[in-house]
């Protein structure tokens, strides 16, 4: 997670350098240019000509003389901000054919959540606004929310579950779960006008950067172990209805979470809203 932290540092600090400059292509009947669309407001409208085709970088961390302003501008269909639940499917133990861990990965699928936050939005789209294509980068987190009774340590870097012990009298942990944290870098092609109604369809590749589980227990004590054989590259395909500044969305995760004999067997679904 650490990293995560230093990316988004650094992602942010070269966006500041600017104090709010945003850059736009604009690719016309005269070639392509560059133009310097610096305002007061982050929010302001483009003076981009609407009968031109353009692309558009846009950060969505704003530094500007009154302090620092969330939010994403043009045509884009990625949001700024996802919040999901995950749903495992295609759950196995091959790994484990010599020994009884019973189905560990059972997870609680409501409280498995998948909060994503994207930092840089990319979006092209035709004259008309009708027919775009939308990237970002940004940084996401899976959380699979284990039995309170139970967690996981790597054993020979193979992943195995186990009893948590109380402590110092707790008869049970309050929460256990395991975390997964990326670089999420998302890429969609959209129909129509995402600030009104528009519908799009594409994938994502998430580069893990942590994983760890954690135990937080009644009085506040918490006890983490990191770095799980995760595969570093997952990728999926998404789904997605925008509706003015909201959007709901679905998206299949086919690679596994885990690497080939070091952990269960594991696809990934999430349902969610993005803002």
């Amino acid at each position: 997670m650490k990293k995560i932290f230093l990316l988004t540092l650094v992602a942010v600090s070269f966006i500041g350098i600017s104090n709010f400059a945003q850059a736009q292509i604009k690719l016309g009947i005269d070639g392509i240019s560059f133009t310097d669309n610096d305002k007061d407001s982050p929010f302001a409208e483009s003076t981009t000509d609407s009968e031109s085709p353009s692309v558009q970088i846009k950060p969505v961390v704003h530094v500007i003389k009154s302090g620092i302003r969330i939010g994403a501008k043009g045509y884009s269909s990625i949001p700024v901000f996802e919040i999901g639940c995950n749903v495992l499917s295609n759950v196995g133990y091959n790994a484990y054919s010599t020994s009884d861990v019973g189905d560990f990965f059972d997870i609680r699928e409501w409280k498995s959540m998948q909060t994503t936050i994207n930092i840089l939005s990319f979006n092209a789209y035709d004259r008309r606004r009708k027919v775009g294509f939308s990237a970002a980068l940004g940084i996401r987190a899976n959380d699979y929310r284990l039995s309170s009774g139970q967690s996981w340590k790597k054993v020979d870097g193979v992943v195995m579950p186990y009893a948590i012990e109380p402590y110092k009298g707790d008869k049970s942990p309050k929460k256990s779960k395991f975390n997964i944290a990326s670089l999420h870098i998302p890429m969609e092609l959209n129909f129509g006008n995402p600030h009104k109604f528009a519908f799009s369809v594409g994938g994502y590749v998430d580069m893990v950067m942590n994983s760890h589980t954690k135990i937080k227990y009644h009085g506040g004590h918490k006890e983490k172990e990191h770095n799980f054989p995760t595969n570093f590259i997952q990728a999926g395909a998404t789904a997605r209805v925008n509706f003015r500044r909201f959007s709901v969305f679905c998206s299949y995760q086919p690679t596994q979470i885990f690497k080939s004999g070091r952990g269960p067997e594991a696809q990934q679904w999430t349902i969610g809203i993005g803002f």
